[in-house]
């Protein structure tokens, strides 16, 4: 990988140096500061860099208007790029290149939102399917977006099927190929496109297409299958030219943009903390409670990196300012659908709606901690959801007292939800 310092986004000089090099970043810093990176696959017979790169405007726009995001370029060889090249790879196994780049180099980025240009967008497509097989959960959960632009997600029928067997870039291409289907069966079955789908047996990816109406090489269909018309953008133009947009007031450019924004901030929360409230004996016992709680959130912060934290008694000190419970529950739950992962406060056993919480936390799929006494005093079916959503990532923290749990948490750091 290589990482292009500066703070304007710009084409490296010598664009031979990079060749065999299929990343290349641009960061204002480094390290950066940036946990958002958008990733720009090229397609068949694309480019990245040079007078005639694929997507023209688009990188240098997105990364003067969106600051707090970095620039990914990636580039394989394909079309003439295979001709002679000992390098060259089927779309399967740089599809597995590209899913250890995700899960390796990539790490830092808690947001990555794919943009693939045609065959680059099967690419995207395809590197997902790799790591929903190998169940890799940790990564999926930081891909945020996919922005699907002329991409034929079914295959090209202008694609010679004469060609099949001689070009790795026509077998993935072909119409209905085993490529094609083994994609589109992992994404029917394991991956939800729209960002307010909730489902405990997928992974929430959302995800937008693009299609141009003067496109020779993808039909309507093959662009947008499976995607609402709410998520499709249909724009004047041909394969090529729409991802060139002359400048941001380009239709297609600020349909890209607000998708973008959209994914980038899809959750409001980095963790949410679920914590007795009315369930105490007294305003002394939910004074101590708020007391531990608000030590938790300070750790997350410090940490563990967690920069943003919901919890509802942050800023009610007593039990006598508890909003109304229909209206705070209606709250905790909108809060929860804005949340990335989930906390239980649960140190003893009381009657409490925290319990309703942790239940909605795992039908909304969010990877969740449960933190109680040393007797782990849990109804039962929460004991036990360590072992039933194994896949959903959650665990049980027996701690015996204050002090204890924020040393437990504290070890974690920055890996306190992964596997």
């Amino acid at each position: 990988m290589e990482i292009f310092l500066e703070d304007n986004y710009s084409h490296p000089k010598d664009l031979n140096l990079f060749l065999d090099e299929p990343l290349c970043i641009h960061q204002r810093s480094d390290p950066t500061m940036n946990r958002n990176l958008v990733l720009f696959v090229h397609g068949l017979g694309g480019s990245r860099y040079g007078v005639n790169s694929t997507w023209g405007n688009f990188p240098k726009l997105m990364f003067k208007d969106i600051p707090d995001a970095d620039i990914g370029m990636y580039q394989y060889r394909t079309g003439k790029g295979r001709i002679f090249s000992s390098k060259s790879v089927s779309l399967s196994d740089e599809a597995r290149v590209l899913a250890d780049l995700l899960r390796d180099q990539l790490v830092t980025y808690d947001c990555i939102l794919f943009a693939g240009h045609s065959m680059g967008g099967l690419l995207c497509k395809a590197a997902i399917h790799v790591l929903v097989q190998r169940r890799d959960l940790n990564t999926l959960a930081r891909i945020c977006g996919l922005i699907l632009m002329a991409t034929p997600q079914l295959g090209s029928l202008r694609m010679p099927g004469i060609l099949s067997g001689l070009s790795h870039d026509a077998r993935a291409l072909r119409p209905h190929g085993p490529f094609i289907r083994g994609i589109n069966r992992t994404f029917e079955d394991h991956v939800a496109l729209d960002e307010n789908e909730h489902r405990l047996e997928k992974t929430t990816i959302p995800t937008w297409a693009v299609e141009g109406v003067h496109d020779f090489w993808v039909d309507s269909l093959s662009s947008s299958i499976g995607l609402a018309s709410s998520r499709r953008k249909v724009v004047r133009g041909s394969h090529t030219s729409i991802v060139k947009p002359p400048d941001r007031d380009a239709d297609v450019y600020k349909w890209v943009f607000e998708k973008a924004l959209a994914a980038f901030n899809r959750f409001q929360y980095d963790v949410f903390v679920a914590a007795a409230m009315a369930g105490h004996e007294g305003d002394a016992e939910y004074r101590k409670s708020r007391k531990a709680v608000l030590a938790l959130i300070n750790v997350l912060k410090n940490k563990c990196g967690y920069r943003s934290v919901f919890y509802a008694g942050e800023t009610i000190g007593s039990m006598a300012d508890f909003d109304p419970e229909a209206l705070a529950l209606q709250i905790d739950l909108q809060a929860m659908r804005r949340s990335k992962n989930f906390i239980m406060y649960y140190p003893k056993k009381l009657a409490s709606s925290t319990l309703y919480e942790a239940g909605w936390a795992l039908m909304l799929g969010k990877p969740s901690i449960y933190i109680v006494n040393a007797n782990g005093d849990l109804p039962f079916l929460l004991n036990d959801a360590g072992q039933a959503f194994e896949e959903r990532r959650v665990r049980i923290f027996k701690c015996s007292n204050t002090k204890n749990m924020l040393k437990h948490i504290e070890q974690y750091g920055d890996t306190l939800f992964s596997l």
